[in-house]
């Protein structure tokens, strides 16, 4: 088969497609428990509260979050439109923004620990098969066309090399408003993202199916 421009490009289209999709960051939620006074809970309206350093880490957190929950049929709002401050907020504040805006629970996350672990992978020396091709032909039309596979075998020798993983773990935990108590919490960990939008997504995705599948949210 002759290559052709256009067939090179189809295979690394499908080839960056496929790197793509192996590269797609996952986060897995680690532990959860939910209070089983709360079981039937099912909560209309979150107030999403992003721990942050800065203000706008604050904001694009908070917004990720609350669009991940709504996506998943929730209703949440970022607590920044409400509480645009700074520092830290005291209890006063955020129940009067809650109670102002309606919400029934607050919804509060954090960063708990960056991980970095390294593996090392042993050098290996092993018999790696490789295929040849032949063809020839016969007749003016290909007639008599044939091809027979042949397999040689040659020694490879892989040298060891180092592994970095990276672990970003998160708690959120889900407060009830008209009582104050803990209704649920999670950790997610979200492994060797490829940037820190890549986590974020990855990240509230995963809390807010978890909520949904739990039926905190409708």
């Amino acid at each position: 088969m002759t290559s052709t421009p256009l067939h090179n490009l189809l295979l690394l289209t499908v080839a960056l497609c496929l790197l793509a999709a192996c590269s797609k960051t996952t986060t897995s939620m680690s532990q959860s428990y939910r209070n089983p006074g709360y079981e039937q809970t099912v909560f209309k309206k979150l107030f999403v509260i992003g721990v942050a350093q800065d203000q706008e880490s604050r904001q694009v957190f908070e917004d990720a979050f609350a669009n991940a929950i709504n996506e998943q049929g929730g209703s949440a709002e970022a607590s920044w439109g409400h509480l645009p401050k700074t520092e830290q907020l005291t209890q006063d504040e955020v129940r009067s923004a809650v109670q102002a805006g309606g919400f029934d629970g607050v919804l509060i996350t954090r960063l708990l620990a960056v991980d970095k672990e390294q593996e090392y992978t042993p050098a290996s020396t092993y018999n790696n098969p490789r295929t040849r091709f032949y063809a020839g032909g016969g007749g003016l039309y290909g007639q008599g066309f044939y091809g027979f596979y042949g397999t040689t075998y040659a020694k490879v020798h892989e040298p060891g090399y180092f592994e970095t993983s990276t672990t970003i773990r998160v708690e959120t935990n889900l407060y009830s408003l008209a009582t104050g108590a803990l209704v649920w919490t999670g950790q997610s960990a979200t492994v060797d993202p490829t940037s820190i939008d890549d986590a974020r997504e990855s990240m509230t995705v995963a809390v807010a199916q978890k909520l949904k599948a739990e039926k905190l949210i409708p």
